[in-house]
């Protein structure tokens, strides 16, 4: 079910009424709750990509039982780590690593079967094609469960952490389900932490005006941003300009890159918000997923303001077991670009995420070595330098002509961006003034914009087309009639307004919502309703996220 369509309306109303009605009957709340998820889960309109079939909830299920008999299993095996008898003590261990394996096995291996399957295939036969040996490889018709990359990873840590002893386990398997099928969060994220929600499905909700005023907001801003900001200029302007990029100028397919940099985030930032903001007029807190990342100074920081919740999850659970940056600096360099690596294939299978992914890690031990280095002028930071000029350059001519395919002048003007760029974040201090401080938030913001085109692009023909038409620079013009008065009003407001402070919105705007009447905010919501079925065209749309 979409969060943005009337289908939900006439969801959401009689379930609050419901679970608020059930406050006092905690095992029919919970019960109830459940219902209500699956439901929401199984029904909705069809939509692109298409919505999971109904039995795929069989999936969801799955992921329940295997992680709480798991992590009950790890539990009661706990004791006997402490045994005298070092036999035993050994036995318990690896019993407790076998349950844990098997719930590793369980949940990564459907995520891998139905996302990564027809990719690995695919990959397999193009390296064995560049190898000159060709091979046909079949592609099967996997439909990707939606939300399976969220509950796979919500469940998995939950028993994660019971095997580190960190968590008891839920002895309620009705609560322990609700924590992981909670509909609000349920297909696109935040990914919640069984320490987080679990504890309040022990607790009597609690619902007081100002819990109600700050879920509305929330809902209100999700709204607006997903359907106007998202869904209005992805119909509008960013889908026809990543169908076909070669009909579409230099200076047009960069507008669009900004356009979806914008859409990207209202459509994600805008679900998280709605989920919030749903969660808090049920009684719960759910964390906050997004912290104006645009105004993010370096890429490493972009990342820990970008879907947070995905950002911690594979910091504690990949991140710091590997070590993080403990042992020495090549292996912190390894850590850091496998994390970073596996946050980019998180969001898709394709060699287009491959390359995605390799951009962000690179990116991210470049700034740690920026921000770490010795910036004197000693022997072997000269000597470092020198390297630097030479390798990035001709590494970066050699893969714009070999994987995007661009010609002699292409791959030059490629290769001196990266090295112009590279050189003026290494020269500028990593503090300072406001100046400073913009310069870095400019060059992040672009890398991001820029970067994007191998996220959004529908494969890598249509990315190698997009970036040979920007470097051709074929002239600043803008067709008559593109984009008209209202989608440049979205377009400069909606990066405008990500660029405000966040107490301009979280506590002045909210401050302004939340001494409104009643009455009033209801003509705001049906007027906002009114604007959505006005900008929708040919029926709502699935966010973007469902996909991943």
């Amino acid at each position: 079910m979409l969060f943005v369509s009337f289908d939900f309306l006439l969801f959401i109303i009689p379930v609050l009424l419901i679970a608020w009605a059930l406050s006092n009957a905690a095992a029919a709340r919970v019960l109830f709750l459940i219902g209500a998820s699956y439901f929401f889960y199984m029904a909705g309109p069809l939509t692109d990509p298409l919505p999971a079939p109904w039995y795929y909830v069989g999936l969801l299920l799955f992921s329940t039982l295997l992680d709480y008999h798991c992590s009950g299993r790890i539990h009661q095996l706990a004791p006997q780590l402490a045994s005298p008898d070092a036999a035993q003590a050994e036995s318990a261990r690896r019993r407790r690593n076998a349950w844990l394996g098997l719930s590793l096995v369980g949940n990564l291996g459907l995520l891998g079967y139905f996302k990564y399957t027809n990719f690995f295939l695919e990959a397999f036969s193009d390296v064995a094609g560049a190898l000159g040996a060709e091979v046909v490889v079949p592609h099967l018709k996997l439909l990707l469960p939606v939300g399976i990359s969220f509950y796979t990873f919500q469940s998995l840590s939950y028993t994660i952490d019971v095997w580190r002893g960190r968590l008891t386990p839920e002895p309620s398997f009705r609560k322990f389900a609700l924590f992981v099928v909670f509909f609000p969060q349920l297909v696109a994220g935040p990914i919640v932490r069984a320490s987080e929600l679990l504890p309040q499905l022990h607790r009597r909700p609690q619902l007081s005006a100002a819990r109600m005023y700050e879920g509305l907001f929330k809902i209100f801003k999700g709204l607006f941003k997903k359907a106007i900001l998202g869904d209005w200029i992805a119909a509008s302007f960013t889908d026809a300009v990543f169908t076909a990029p070669l009909n579409y100028s230099s200076l047009e397919i960069l507008i669009a890159l900004y356009a979806f940099t914008l859409q990207l985030y209202a459509d994600f930032s805008g679900y998280s918000d709605i989920a919030i903001g749903v969660s808090r007029l049920l009684g719960y807190e759910i964390p906050e997923n997004f912290d104006r990342p645009h105004q993010a100074r370096n890429v490493g920081e972009f990342w820990r303001r970008w879907h947070m919740t995905l950002s911690t999850w594979l910091r504690d659970y990949l991140f710091f077991p590997l070590g993080g940056s403990r042992g020495t600096r090549v292996r912190t360099y390894f850590n850091l670009w496998l994390t970073m690596f596996l946050v980019g294939m998180w969001h898709g299978a394709s060699w287009n995420f491959v390359i995605y992914s390799n951009l962000q890690a690179g990116a991210i031990l470049f700034n740690r070595w920026n921000r770490t280095r010795d910036r004197g002028l000693d022997f072997h930071n000269v000597i470092g330098w020198v390297i630097w000029l030479v390798v990035l350059p001709l590494a970066t001519y050699n893969f714009a002509g070999w994987a995007l395919a661009l010609d002699h002048e292409g791959s030059l003007a490629l290769a001196g961006c990266a090295l112009v760029s590279s050189v003026v974040i290494g020269l500028l201090p990593t503090t300072g003034g406001p100046l400073n401080t913009l310069l870095h938030i400019v060059i992040t913001f672009h890398f991001t914009v820029l970067s994007r085109v191998f996220f959004r692009a529908e494969s890598l023909e249509l990315a190698q087309q997009m970036i040979a038409r920007m470097l051709e620079l074929d002239g600043l013009g803008l067709r008559p009639g593109l984009l008209g008065p209202w989608m440049w009003v979205a377009l400069v407001g909606g990066l405008g307004y990500h660029f405000t402070p966040r107490a301009w919105v979280e506590e002045r705007a909210y401050g302004l919502f939340r001494r409104l009447p009643g009455p009033v905010l209801g003509v705001l919501f049906v007027a906002l309703g009114y604007l959505i079925l006005k900008t929708m065209s040919g029926g709502p749309r699935a966010f973007i996220y469902f996909q991943f």
